[in-house]
C-alpha cells in the first residue's frame, strides 16, 4: 500500500511521462488553425516507435483501401486525417506504453474495454464537429490512463488488487479495491497525475464527475457505460438500461439505438486489430463475437432459472461441512445465497446487515441479474417503533412473505421504500438474529421475469433462513 505520493512516484519514473509531452505537442498543433501536417509529421518522427506504428497503420485498409503504400509521415497524416491523428497517436502510445511482455489478463481486458468506451463516446457525439469528437475521445480514453498504468506496473499490490476487480467492475468498485490495496482511489490517482503532467482540456471535467454535465461530458460517462453493459451482454438488464439512455442521448428509437451501439463495436475492433493488438478484439462484444461473461447473468439466463432439489440438496450438504468444520460466517452466508439462487431458483438474492449505527442495513452480499448496484443502492433505514415494517419484521422473527394474504400483519407496516429501490411488491424477507442481536435480513424475489412467486418457492426459501440463523448461533456461542 504505498498511497497517492507512492504511487505518484511509481509512475513517474515510468516510460508514460513521454506521453505528456506527445499530447502537449498534438494540443498546440492541431489546435492551431494555420498548422499544418507537416508539423505534425515532425513532433510524430521525433519517436521512432511512434513512426512505424503510424505508418504500419496509414497503410491498414481502414485508411488506406487503395492499397497505395505510404512511405512517408507527413503522407500518413493525411490518410488518417489531421483531426483524427491526435486519438490514433495517442491510442498507439497508450498500447505500447501499457502493453508489457505478459500483460495480466485484467489489465488486457481493461485496455480493450477502454478503447472501446472511447469509441462510443465518439461515436455519440456525431452531430458534432470533427475536432470535438476528438476531443472526447481523447478525454474518455486519458480519464483511465492512471488506471492502465497502474495495472500494467508490475507491483505486488496490484496483483492483489486484480483478484477484486474485472472490466465489468463499475468505478466505485474499482475505487473502493485501490482504496484497499493501493492506498488511493483511482479517480484521486487519475486527477494527481492529469494535473502534474499538465495536461488540460476535457478530461479534467470527466474526472471533477460534474452533477450535471455538459453534453460532451455525458457521452464520455455514457460511453464507458456502454463499454461494461455490453460485456454483461447484449440481452441484459444493464445493457437494456443504457441503450434506453442512448436512445434519449440522441433522440433516436431504442432499435436505431442497439444497432447503432453494435455498429461502433465492430468499429472498434477493427480500429484496434489495425493498431497491431489482435488480442484487446477478443474483449469487445461485437455482432460476431460475445466475450464469455465473468459474473452477470442475462435476462435469458434468469428466464431459465427453475427450482432444483439436487442442487438445493447438495448445497445443504455443502452448509453442513462448512458449519461442522473450518467455520466461516462469510462462506456460509454466500452459500445460502447461492442455495436460494440456484437451488430454490429464486432470481435475485441478497444479504442486508446493519451498519455501525444500527439505523440502517446496507447490501454486503448479492445475486442474480440487476443487482451489480445494489451494493450502493439497498440501503433501507431501520426505524424503531411500532409502526416500523423492519421492528415489526424483528419482532415476528420468522421469514415472511411480502404479497401473501398470511402474512399481513407485518406487510402492511411495508413503506414504498424497497419498492423504490427493487421495483418489487411480491417478495420474500426473513430477519436474522442471534442471542438476541440484530444482524440483517435476507430478500428475495423474481424481479428479472416478474414470475409470481409460491409457496414451493418460500417453503424452499425458508429451508435456507433456517441454516442462517443456525450458522448465527454456532457463531455466537463460539
Amino acid at each position: 500500500m504505498k498511497g497517492l505520493n507512492g504511487w505518484m512516484r511509481v509512475l513517474e519514473v515510468s516510460q508514460a511521462a513521454v506521453l505528456s509531452t506527445l499530447l502537449t505537442e498534438l494540443d498546440r498543433i492541431t489546435a492551431a488553425d494555420d498548422s499544418s501536417g507537416m508539423q505534425l509529421a515532425e513532433v510524430i518522427l521525433k519517436d521512432a516507435s511512434l513512426t512505424s506504428n503510424i505508418l504500419r497503420v496509414s497503410n491498414s485498409v481502414l485508411y488506406n483501401p487503395s492499397g497505395v503504400p505510404v512511405t512517408t509521415v507527413s503522407r500518413a497524416v493525411i490518410n488518417i486525417g489531421f483531426k483524427n491523428i491526435r486519438s490514433v497517436c495517442l491510442s498507439l502510445k497508450v498500447l505500447e506504453t501499457v502493453l508489457k511482455e505478459r500483460p495480466s489478463p485484467v489489465l488486457v481486458s481493461m485496455l480493450a474495454k477502454t478503447l472501446h468506451g472511447a469509441s462510443q463516446a465518439k461515436a455519440l457525439c456525431d452531430d458534432l464537429s470533427p475536432t470535438k469528437r476528438e476531443e472526447v475521445f481523447v478525454a474518455s480514453l486519458l480519464s483511465h490512463l492512471a488506471e492502465l498504468l497502474v495495472l500494467g506496473s508490475d507491483e505486488n499490490e496490484v496483483k492483489v488488487m486484480n483478484k477484486d476487480v474485472n472490466s465489468e467492475s463499475t468505478n466505485d468498485e474499482k475505487n473502493r479495491a485501490a482504496e484497499k490495496r493501493l492506498g488511493v482511489s483511482i479517480t484521486r490517482l487519475s486527477k494527481t497525475l492529469m494535473k502534474q503532467w499538465r495536461i488540460e482540456g476535457l478530461v479534467n471535467t470527466v474526472l471533477a464527475k460534474p452533477s450535471e454535465p455538459e453534453r460532451m461530458i455525458e457521452a464520455v460517462f455514457l460511453g464507458d457505460e456502454i463499454s461494461r453493459a455490453a460485456l454483461i451482454g447484449w440481452d441484459s438488464l444493464e445493457f437494456q438500461a443504457v441503450m434506453k439512455r442512448v436512445a434519449d442521448f440522441k433522440e433516436i428509437s431504442l432499435d436505431d439505438a442497439k444497432q447503432a451501439i453494435i455498429t461502433t463495436a465492430d468499429d472498434a475492433a477493427k480500429m484496434i486489430k489495425q493498431f497491431g493488438h489482435g488480442i484487446l478484439t477478443e474483449y469487445i462484444p461485437t455482432s460476431k463475437h460475445k466475450v464469455v461473461r465473468s459474473k452477470a447473468k442475462s435476462i435469458e439466463d434468469e428466464k431459465k432459472l427453475e427450482p432444483n432439489s439436487e442442487v438445493q440438496l447438495k448445497i445443504l450438504q455443502e452448509l453442513t461441512e462448512l458449519m461442522m468444520s473450518k467455520f466461516n460466517i462469510n462462506a456460509v452466508f454466500k452459500t445460502i445465497l447461492k442455495g436460494i439462487h440456484n437451488g430454490v431458483g429464486i432470481e435475485r438474492v441478497t444479504l442486508v446487515i446493519f451498519d455501525k449505527s444500527h439505523q440502517k442495513l446496507v447490501a454486503k452480499y448479492v445475486l442474480g441479474a440487476g443487482t451489480e448496484k445494489w451494493g450502493e443502492r439497498f440501503v433501507v433505514r431501520y426505524e424503531r417503533s411500532l409502526s416500523g415494517f423492519l421492528y415489526n419484521l424483528f419482532e415476528k422473527d420468522q421469514a415472511i412473505w411480502v404479497g401473501s394474504s398470511e402474512h399481513k400483519s407485518v406487510a402492511q407496516y411495508l413503506t414504498s421504500e424497497y419498492q423504490g429501490i427493487t421495483g418489487q411488491d411480491d417478495f420474500f424477507i426473513a430477519p436474522l438474529s442471534a442471542q438476541n442481536k440484530r444482524v440483517g435480513v435476507i430478500y428475495a424475489d423474481m424481479g428479472v421475469s416478474s414470475r409470481p412467486l409460491n409457496k414451493n418457492y418460500f417453503s424452499g426459501f425458508s429451508q435456507f433462513i433456517q441454516q442462517a440463523k443456525f450458522a448465527l448461533n454456532i457463531l455466537a456461542n463460539k
